[in-house]
């Protein structure tokens, strides 16, 4: 993108990449879960990476509630420039007496 290249459309590349962050966060949470159940607890070696694996999940959980937020923000940001946007595009060509 360059500096002529509509915020909107700059915007939409920031939605659509958060949009695939939160996948990859809520991947990470979920494989975390799954290796903290798949963990033996007979051991202390065991219990302790339960935990953290656990506290790792419970971490990353919240940084996709995060970039969620993040990512509506920047949706609501694209869809108030695609307004100003058109609106800056239709008085372009409104007629002289509606300027």
């Amino acid at each position: 993108m360059n500096d002529s290249t509509p915020a909107s459309e700059q915007l939409a590349v920031v939605v659509r990449d958060l949009a695939r962050v939160i996948d990859r966060l809520t991947d990470a949470a979920t494989a975390a879960r799954g290796l903290s159940a798949a963990t033996d607890w007979q051991s202390k070696a065991a219990t302790a990476f339960h935990e953290k694996a656990e506290a790792w999940a419970v971490a990353v959980s919240a940084l996709s509630s995060l970039a969620e937020d993040a990512r509506a923000d920047a949706a609501h940001a694209r869809d108030r420039a695609a307004f100003r946007e058109a609106e800056a595009y239709a008085a372009l060509f409104a007629p002289a007496g509606a300027r």
